[in-house]
């Protein structure tokens, strides 16, 4: 299944690398091969890999004080994809003012570098405080190249009566994760929220869409008892393969932060990690591309095709030059959204015994 990556589709906006010192790095989203830099001046630039001139890579471009150079033949291009200089050309010459390269606007926030690969002006970034805070601890990790579908991995999001089978024996709380819970799904001006109740305890996760699920992840108690919260996103590479990155934060208390010692492992890290593998090992194996038409849905798959008719329906309102659900502008997109106040009912993923 491939998407237009036009404004407003699900795939507008790609995430790229935790920490990044400028060289020259060749990326691929949403299909297409770019080069990610740094230039000498700080700015950075995503452009097409290939120069215009002879196409060689310029994953091997050399930065300047301003864009990137081809180690071919000099032409140099900023990170708006003009050309600055062609060495050997005619100092009367214009030609470098006819050659345009294809490049995309990018920026920082929450450690990850963000770019929009629409047409027209790009939406706001999510105003998340797992990203968007400037207080707190943040921590980027899991950053891996995973051999499916974008939409197969986002279904899973929604699809939580796997957790009590898929995730259920090994963990610590078994009593309580290993229940097949009760769930239901609500549709918010954000994406889709699915509760899931086993008892007396009750998790709420929320899909953002298009590439966000916010996770409530209270910190278990043992070595410190600390709020913390997480986000996942997921950035199609191309129809086959899609980029994961988990980010938690971990919001000051009473104006205070936790004291974390240097080299101590924090608590249910490892179950945390556990869960990622079962849930690419049941993902991955299900083929690229998935084959749809030999699915036998039951009433536990409500989440699903809700989602699937909302990429549908995100489609068409593109289509007819339209933003779809999850894209922001205006105030809508400079409004913050705290995670301690959308999501405040959950527990760790794993819960811990303590």
């Amino acid at each position: 299944m491939s998407f237009d990556n036009r404004s407003g589709t699900p795939t507008d906006f790609g995430e790229k690398f935790g920490t990044f010192t400028g060289q020259p790095t060749r990326v691929r989203i949403l299909g297409e091969d770019l080069v990610l830099y740094r230039d000498l001046g700080g700015t950075l630039g995503l452009m097409d890999i290939h120069c215009p001139h002879r196409s060689t890579s310029l994953e091997f471009g050399r930065p300047r004080e301003r864009g990137l150079a081809c180690p071919y033949h000099g032409w140099t291009f900023d990170e708006r994809g003009t050309c600055l200089a062609m060495p050997g050309e005619p100092p009367d010459s214009n030609f470098k003012d006819k050659v345009q390269h294809t490049a995309y606007p990018v920026r920082e926030q929450g450690g990850l570098i963000w770019t929009f690969m629409g047409v027209g002006d790009p939406p706001g970034l999510p105003q998340m405080d797992i990203i968007a805070a400037e207080d707190g601890i943040r921590i980027v990790e899991n950053f891996c190249l995973w051999p499916a579908n974008w939409l197969q991995i986002v279904e899973n999001s929604v699809d939580q009566v796997h957790t009590g089978i898929l995730h259920g024996e090994g963990s610590s709380r078994s009593d309580v994760w290993g229940q097949v819970p009760e769930v239901d799904w609500h549709e918010d001006e954000y994406g889709i929220q699915t509760v899931q109740v086993r008892g007396d305890y009750a998790r709420t996760n929320y899909l953002r869409l298009p590439t966000t699920i916010l996770l409530n992840q209270p910190w278990p108690g043992g070595a410190f008892d600390w709020p913390r919260y997480s986000a996942i996103f997921r950035t199609p590479v191309d129809d086959n393969n899609t980029l994961f990155f988990h980010v938690t934060y971990v919001p000051p208390v009473d104006g205070k932060l936790p004291d974390i010692p240097d080299g101590m492992e924090l608590p249910a890290a490892n179950q945390v990690q556990t869960l990622f593998l079962q849930d690419y090992r049941a993902i991955v194996t299900q083929g690229v591309p998935v084959d749809r038409t030999v699915e036998r849905l039951g009433t536990t798959d409500r989440g699903i095709v809700m989602l699937r008719k909302k990429v549908m329906a995100g489609i068409a309102a593109m289509k007819k030059g339209q933003d779809p659900e999850g894209v922001m502008r205006g105030s809508k997109a400079a409004r913050l959204l705290p995670s301690s106040d959308r999501v405040t009912d959950g527990m760790m993923m794993a819960p811990s015994a303590g």
